[in-house]
């Protein structure tokens, strides 16, 4: 999802990727799957305000947004995405060590399209 997201009583923008609403080239938001018979589709994003709001006064604790240029783009090969382990990021980790215990041992592939079974080693 990529678009606008603004604060609709400043007027600022409240994605961490775009934060001077300079582009909406900034993917915000991940939509698994839609099909061609999906008439509304729902996604998640976080919003980022400044730690000065006082968001307590809200009754859905951020306050107004303004949604602008709102579109959604599917990628093809997109399935080859997903989230990524912490060992991934760094095996040496003590985030990474619990994920092990957790799920066995990192097995650590030859580069991010082998090591990702959705795309088959392509």
């Amino acid at each position: 999802v990529y678009g606008y997201v603004n604060d609709a009583t400043t007027s600022e923008s409240v994605l961490a990727n775009n934060p001077d609403s300079g582009t909406d080239a900034g993917q915000f938001a991940i939509i698994p799957k839609i099909t061609t018979t999906d008439k509304n589709v729902e996604f998640e994003f976080i919003a980022a305000v400044p730690r000065e709001k006082d968001i307590s006064v809200y009754e859905d604790g951020i306050g107004p947004l303004e949604f602008k240029s709102l579109r959604i783009v599917s990628f093809p090969g997109g399935q080859q995405y997903g989230a990524i382990n912490p060992c991934e990021m760094n095996e040496f980790s003590d985030e990474c060590e619990a994920w092990e215990e957790e799920n066995g041992p990192y097995k650590k592939g030859e580069f991010m399209t082998k090591s990702n079974p959705r795309t088959k080693g392509r």
